[in-house]
């Protein structure tokens, strides 16, 4: 027990010897004086039990701290918990600070801290070399976006040249499809008079049919079916109006989850021109008008029931939505939440 009351005396002795003042003054720049404002300064020398200090703020944004220091700690200055200046303050440092107050992490200067100094220097050629990789970053998008095109441009050309070429399906994915879709349908046509047997072109023809349906800023096809009472719905009728078409069916769980989504929408949205037409894919027809009844839908609900639509608009899997404008013209599909309604919204703004 005596042995451990000595080692403690002396561990005292040793931290009082070697136990110096750090001190602090600082100057806060663009600073908006209120009554209670005070600046932390948070000394990290346990990380689950920092020590925190407050220092409070003249009008001019002058500000000091004072303690005791037996080593080196990582410390955060800050006057919003969001936007901390990084200090490495030791023993006996007599540090000057200047930082604008809106901004402590990117424009603290010190003085009198080895530490910190060494660290922020580093911080900035840090960032000095990250500006230049972004720079040379843009500089070689910009150069490759070049060739790119100049790459598409030469496709094209030999493409176009010859366009009864089978071999032009192995090349022909270099274009962009939504850029270059005259160019696809050159070849699907050409190829199709020239090898209309071909496996290879068939599927060709048909996969180009089925993507040109749905292409976006194509017109879409019309939509001609009956709602619940046999009356004849066609989508053109909605001309005018942004629509949303909705491919759905009652047995269908994420279906059923999104009304809710549409309804709010809806209400949001349709005094502004707005409308959803809703094409069921149900075999069943009593379940789908259970699910009217059940869901209440205050727009077009109609059913597709032998497939026709859905099968062309090659619709894999439901809820399968169509976004298109005031014209007719496909903006997008297969949008739900949040990124449908900002569709939506922009689509009306247009």
């Amino acid at each position: 027990m005596k042995r451990i009351i000595t080692f403690s005396l002396l561990l005292l002795i040793a931290q009082s010897i070697f136990a110096q003042e750090v001190k602090i003054t600082g100057k806060l720049i663009k600073y908006q004086a209120t009554d209670n404002d005070s600046i932390t300064l948070q000394i990290n020398s346990s990380p689950q039990n920092p020590i925190i200090l407050k220092s409070a703020i003249s009008k001019k944004g002058e500000f000091s701290f004072k303690y005791t220091e037996i080593s080196t700690n990582y410390c955060e200055l800050y006057l919003t918990p969001n936007d901390k200046a990084p200090l490495f303050l030791s023993s006996g440092d007599n540090v000057t600070i200047s930082a604008e107050a809106n901004s402590m992490s990117q424009t603290t200067s010190v003085k009198g801290s080895m530490q910190t100094e060494a660290f922020l220097k580093n911080i900035r050629t840090i960032t000095s070399y990250q500006t230049e990789i972004e720079n040379q970053r843009k500089i070689f998008e910009y150069k490759s976006d070049s060739i790119e095109k100049a790459k598409q441009h030469a496709i094209e050309k030999s493409i176009r040249q010859n366009p009864y070429m089978l071999s032009n399906l192995g090349v022909l994915s270099v274009l962009p499809l939504e850029k270059y879709s005259e160019v696809y349908q050159m070849v699907d046509t050409a190829l199709m008079s020239v090898y209309p047997g071909n496996a290879f072109v068939i599927d060709f023809h048909e996969s180009l049919q089925k993507t040109m349906v749905l292409r976006e800023g194509s017109e879409i096809t019309n939509i001609v079916l009956s709602d619940v009472n046999g009356t004849q719905i066609s989508l053109e009728s909605l001309r005018g109006k942004v629509v949303l078409v909705d491919f759905w069916a009652s047995w269908c769980r994420p279906c059923r989850m999104e009304i809710p989504n549409f309804k709010s929408m809806y209400d949001a949205y349709h005094q502004a021109g707005f409308e959803i037409y809703s094409v069921s894919v149900d075999n069943d027809v009593m379940a789908w008008k259970r699910a009217l009844e059940q869901e209440k839908m205050p727009w077009p609900n109609v059913r597709d029931d032998k497939k026709v639509y859905s099968t062309m608009f090659n619709v894999a899997s439901i809820p399968f939505t169509i976004l298109i404008d005031k014209e007719g013209k496909i903006v997008a599909k297969g949008l739900r939440g949040p990124d449908l309604s900002d569709a939506i919204n922009k689509t009306l703004s247009k």
